[in-house]
């Protein structure tokens, strides 16, 4: 059991969390909840990564497309006096004392937390923040300012708990003030993407999924996996150009979901979408997989995810299955590549970043 930073700040005030009815939104770790298994609380999740860890029971969880309207989803589960929910967003009001965020790393993606928990909550009721010093806690203080009197409660571990008591009542959240929706135009190809704060690439189409779709072999046939598929820019890219292979969509985040959802509405076109931690629990064999995947920000020595990705994509690629991704330059993926594919290409190559194709005949 190791507790996060934040968890760790949290369980050192925990007389905080004795009184009240509290909403926690988007725990970074399963485990602090242990520290208060008697008492009920409801916790919001946008990723699926702890959801699945906190209920332990559900190692994916699969949608149709054309089932995520405009209002969104949720897939609940309790376990003992906690529910816990993963969904987008929230949309209703409801009686909480206290609401808890965990300091996303996105600016807007707070803010729009911020609004969602406001429209949550009544007069009077606390919101509350915690994250890291180095993740941006002090501008996240400023931001709460305007719904009401904020203070510090505590910082240490490198992290700082900051409250705001809500001065007003506010309208419940709607999901339409920050959804955005862009045409995006690559060669001769045209399509529509929708996406929200949190989700990667935001309103802007980006320069390695760029690379990459200009790169992509044609022809594509059977089926065809658009791993951590953010607002669906890859997918449904890919479906105009070959509107009858069947797509699925994977990753962690609700918000990515249900853009893509969203996103594939807006072409008309229908897939499967999988929530999930990485590959953990995927099993839909798929004749390729097209990926931007999310392991090549920063670097890190540790390549242990990236790894585990390979060998995942590895297990679910038929027998001439092909695996195509961007990444950046600098990360040694021709030669993690080469140790599960007998073939591996680099196609593509800027002074960021570079498109491989690794096939298995």
């Amino acid at each position: 059991m190791i507790l996060t930073p934040q968890s760790q700040l949290l369980e050192r005030n925990i007389q905080l969390f004795e009184d009240g009815k509290w909403l926690f939104i988007n725990p970074s770790d399963a485990y602090f909840f242990d520290s208060l298994k008697q008492k009920n609380i409801d916790v919001m999740h946008q990723y699926f990564d702890v959801f699945s860890e906190c209920v332990r029971v559900m190692p994916t969880a699969q949608f149709d497309s054309r089932d995520i309207t405009k209002g969104g989803f949720n897939v609940t589960q309790k376990v003992g006096a906690h529910t816990h929910t993963f969904t987008p967003f929230i949309t209703t009001e409801a009686d909480y004392s206290d609401v808890m965020i965990y300091l996303p790393k996105s600016k807007t993606h707070f803010q729009m937390l911020l609004r969602m928990a406001a429209g949550i909550v009544p007069k009077g009721a606390r919101l509350h923040v915690v994250g890291e010093n180095k993740g941006g806690i002090k501008s996240a203080a400023k931001l709460m300012q305007q719904y009401g009197a904020t203070q510090k409660i505590d910082s240490a571990r490198h992290c700082s708990i900051i409250t705001t008591i809500i001065e007003q009542a506010h309208l419940p959240f709607e999901a339409d003030a920050w959804f955005e929706s862009d045409d995006y135009t690559l060669g001769e190809q045209k399509w529509t993407v929708c996406s929200m704060p949190g989700v990667f690439s935001h309103g802007a189409l980006d320069k390695g999924t760029a690379l990459l779709l200009e790169k992509l072999q044609s022809g594509l046939n059977g089926s065809v996996m658009d791993f951590a598929c953010g607002a669906g820019v890859i997918a449904s890219f890919l479906l105009k150009q070959n509107p009858h292979v069947k797509m699925i969509l994977t990753d962690v985040s609700a918000l990515a979901i249900y853009c893509s959802a969203m996103t594939l509405a807006a072409n008309q076109q229908q897939a499967t979408l999988i929530a999930a931690n990485g590959l953990h629990g995927v099993e839909e064999r798929v004749n390729y997989i097209v990926t931007n995947p999310p392991f090549h920000t920063g670097i890190k020595t540790d390549y242990t995810i990236t790894k585990r990705f390979i060998e995942d994509a590895r297990r679910l690629l038929n027998a001439n299955g092909h695996l195509q991704m961007v990444a950046n330059r600098f990360l040694p993926y021709p030669g993690l590549l080469g140790e599960h594919f007998p073939r591996v290409y680099t196609t593509a190559q800027t002074t960021q970043f570079s498109v491989y194709h690794a096939a298995l005949q």
